[in-house]
C-alpha cells in the first residue's frame, strides 16, 4: 500500500489516538520523495484537520505541522502550496500563521512567484489574498510575508499581466445594460479573458492570471465567493480567483469604488512582479476605479477597459481616452486595442472575433431591433482590421 493510500485509510472518519500516532510515524519515516507525494496526493486540510491537540495527551496536530515545516525543503512548490492551504482552511492560530510565513520564506525569486500562483489557483475561497489578508491575522507576520514578496519580486519578469475584472455588466448582462437579454454572457468576453491570460505570445508563464473584483459581498465562510466561482466555472471560466466586497460597500458608488481599489492594491502587493489590467463597466463605479488606479498604480498598470453599458457620449469617451480609460461597446473592440498594445497575440484577437460572432447567433434576443442594433456594433468593430 502506498504512503498516500495508507494515510487516507488512517484519516478516514474520526481518528483514534493510535491512528494519529501512526500518521505521525508515517510522516517521520517518509523519504523526501514519499513526503512530497503525500502532500501532493493528500488534501492537507484533511491531514491537519483530522489531528487534535486536545483529545489525546500528545499534541499531534502541532507535531505534524512542525514536522512538515522542518522538512519543507523536501517539498515541491505545489506541495508547499497545499501545506499552506491545510493551515489556512481551518482555524488559523498564530503558530499556524508562523508556519505559513515559513512556507513563503522557503521560496525565492521565480520559485516564490510560482508558489503564489499555485496558492491562488484554489477553486474555493481559500486563495492567496484570503490567506495573507484574512487568515494571517498578525500584522507583524503579514508584514514579514509582504516584505519578502516585495524583495523577491524585484528580479522576476513573467512577461505577462494579471487581469482584474468586474462581473456584473462586464462579464454578464445583469444591471444597467439593455442591449442584451438579462443573464447573457457577453459575446467575446471569455475569449478575451483567455487571450489576456495567455499573453502576447500565446505561451503563458502561468495560467489563472484572472481575478474577479466584485462589489458583491463576501461572508465569513466563503459561501458567496464559492457560489460566484461556481457560476463563473459554469460560464466557461475555469481558472480564476475572486475578491469580494461588503454589504456596506453596496450603499454608494464611492464605497463600491473604494472597496475595489483596496482589493486591487492588496492584489498588487501580492503580485508586484506582474503588470495589471482592469476591465469594468460604465454602469456603476468602475470609471472611478480606473481613474484612481492610474493615479496610484501607474507604474504597474497597462490599460483600463470600460464596457460601455449606458451610452456614454463621444465627447466623454474622448475625454476619458485622454485619461487612458478606454470605453468599448464590444469585446472585439477591446481585443483590437489589446492587440495593438501588445497585450494579446494575433491568434487571441482572432479567437475573440470568432467567439463573438458565434455567440451572437446563440442569443435569444428580446426583439429584432435589439439584435439588429447590437450586431451593428460587432460588425463595425470586426471590420476595423
Amino acid at each position: 500500500m502506498s504512503s498516500p493510500t495508507l494515510l487516507a485509510s488512517l484519516l478516514a472518519g474520526r481518528t483514534s489516538r493510535t491512528e494519529e500516532q501512526q500518521v505521525l510515524a508515517l510522516l517521520r519515516m517518509a523519504s523526501a520523495s514519499a513526503l512530497d507525494r503525500i502532500l501532493l496526493e493528500t488534501d492537507a486540510a484533511d491531514l491537519i484537520g483530522s489531528l487534535d491537540d486536545r483529545r489525546f495527551g500528545p499534541a499531534n496536530r502541532t507535531a505534524v505541522r512542525d514536522l512538515l515545516v522542518a522538512r519543507i525543503g523536501d517539498l515541491s512548490i505545489q506541495a508547499r502550496a497545499n501545506l499552506a492551504y491545510g493551515l489556512q482552511a481551518g482555524p488559523t492560530s498564530r503558530a499556524d500563521a508562523e508556519a505559513i510565513r515559513a512556507v513563503f520564506l522557503s521560496c525565492c525569486g521565480e520559485g516564490l512567484t510560482r508558489l503564489k500562483n499555485a496558492m491562488n489557483m484554489r477553486t474555493d475561497s481559500h486563495d492567496l489574498e484570503g490567506l495573507v489578508y484574512s487568515d494571517v491575522r498578525s500584522p507583524t507576520i503579514r508584514a514579514e510575508i509582504l516584505n519578502h514578496i516585495a524583495r523577491e519580486a524585484a528580479g522576476v519578469e513573467p512577461g505577462e499581466a494579471k487581469v482584474l475584472c468586474d462581473i456584473d455588466d462586464t462579464v454578464v448582462c445583469a444591471l444597467h445594460d439593455r442591449r442584451y437579454p438579462r443573464g447573457t454572457i457577453y459575446p467575446g468576453i471569455l475569449a478575451l479573458l483567455d487571450a489576456l491570460d495567455r499573453g502576447p505570445d500565446d505561451q503563458p508563464f502561468s495560467m489563472g492570471d484572472l481575478t474577479f473584483v466584485t462589489a458583491r459581498p463576501g461572508d465569513a465562510f466563503g459561501l458567496i465567493e464559492n457560489h460566484t466561482r461556481a457560476s463563473l466555472r459554469r460560464a466557461g471560466i475555469a481558472h480564476h480567483s475572486v475578491m469580494t466586497g461588503t454589504v456596506q460597500a453596496l450603499f454608494t458608488r464611492d464605497l463600491m469604488a473604494g472597496r475595489k481599489i483596496a482589493n486591487i492594491e492588496h492584489y498588487h502587493a501580492l503580485f508586484p512582479e506582474y503588470r495589471l489590467l482592469f476591465i469594468g463597466d460604465s454602469g456603476q463605479a468602475d470609471i472611478r476605479v480606473g481613474d484612481t488606479l492610474w493615479q496610484r498604480l501607474e507604474h504597474a498598470l497597462d490599460i483600463v477597459f470600460i464596457h460601455d453599458v449606458v451610452h456614454t457620449s463621444d465627447a466623454e469617451r474622448a475625454r476619458l481616452r485622454g485619461e487612458r480609460i478606454h470605453l468599448v461597446d464590444t469585446y472585439v473592440g477591446a481585443a483590437r486595442i489589446a492587440h495593438e498594445r501588445g497585450l494579446i497575440a494575433r491568434a487571441g484577437l482572432d479567437r475573440v472575433v470568432q467567439e463573438s460572432l458565434s455567440a451572437l447567433a446563440e442569443i435569444r434576443w428580446s426583439s429584432v431591433e435589439q439584435e439588429r442594433a447590437t450586431r451593428a456594433l460587432f460588425e463595425r468593430d470586426a471590420a476595423l482590421g
